[in-house]
């Protein structure tokens, strides 16, 4: 049984004049899910997070959280989200240890002893030394800290990894695995499609403003890609119980997309006349591409 949505747009819009930042944006995040959003940079990530935030109104449309409107009951949404901007802004006479006072006073220090010991335990931070000293990646990690630890129901990270180095990125994943165990839902936008892949259960791809395909990644990770090789003609179909699809034919070759059982599959394969068989799996960047790869045309529109 699915969980119910926490988080709702409905063609949310944001426009700017004649220009659309964000166009009929509709989508539903369940609670408890781990939700990704990809595309490049103008392609209405940020956008979409400060319309749920509340920083934006919409041009047309509406968005909430579990139930709130997310223009007219703002403050209502914020108690409920814990928000990483993708651009840092701290006091730098502050030291790491009040920066964190600070911050768990705006929700009356309910959540200082844990943030500071992820800070100090898990993203290895001096918090007696000033923000000012710390390097853009430290900053990076004092803010996570604050975020995770914040007792609330939905995390939005706009480019958490972006300032750390490898082991603080796989940390953070850590912490993202840990708050989807515990029933919170987050909203994760990156551009790392390895992170985005190996934590998110689903994705949503914009581009220019659009949303143009959101992928399970459940069932993307259960999905095979087979280039077979056959001894004569390639079959022109494929038993419907196979799930096979046709990605590409070269010659006597074919490049078949699986999402069916394994079972099936090789009961067939060892009855059809196959010279050479490859198996493998498609990542994220394979998908990605189909929207932003060199070969997609810049004013094409494509929804899926």
């Amino acid at each position: 049984m699915e969980a119910a949505e926490l988080i709702a747009t409905e063609n949310l819009s944001k426009a700017y004049g004649s220009f659309f930042a964000l166009r009929q944006l509709s989508l539903g995040v369940r609670q408890g899910e781990v939700y990704g959003l990809l595309g490049p940079n103008g392609s209405g990530k940020t956008t979409t997070i400060r319309l749920l935030l509340g920083m934006l109104r919409a041009s047309e449309g509406r968005a909430t959280i579990a139930g709130f409107d997310c223009w007219r009951q703002s403050l209502q949404v914020r108690r409920l989200v814990s928000y990483l901007p993708g651009e840092l802004r701290m006091t730098g006479s502050m030291s790491g240890l009040g920066m964190l006072k600070y911050l768990s006073g705006l929700r009356d220090e309910e959540s200082l002893d844990r943030a500071a010991a992820i800070a100090e335990r898990v993203m290895k931070l001096d918090l007696r030394r000033r923000v000012r000293k710390y390097s853009t990646g430290m900053k990076q990690k004092l803010a996570l800290s604050q975020a995770f630890a914040d007792p609330v129901d939905v995390l939005i990270l706009d480019e958490p990894t972006s300032a750390l180095d490898p082991s603080a990125r796989a940390d953070v994943l850590g912490l993202i695995r840990e708050a989807r165990s515990q029933g919170q839902t987050i909203i994760f936008s990156g551009h790392v499609l390895s992170e985005i892949e190996a934590v998110c259960d689903r994705v949503a791809i914009l581009r220019l403003g659009r949303l143009v395909h959101i992928e399970d990644m459940h069932v993307r990770r259960r999905l095979r890609m087979l280039l077979i090789r056959f001894a004569g003609d390639p079959p022109a179909t494929f038993p419907e119980e196979l799930e096979l699809t046709l990605r590409e034919r070269r010659g006597p070759a074919l490049l078949l997309e699986h999402r069916g059982s394994l079972g099936p599959l090789l009961s067939w394969l060892s009855t059809a006349a196959v010279e050479d068989l490859a198996i493998g799996a498609e990542d994220l960047h394979s998908l990605y591409n189909r929207y932003h790869g060199p070969d997609v045309v810049e004013n094409e529109v494509v929804v899926s």
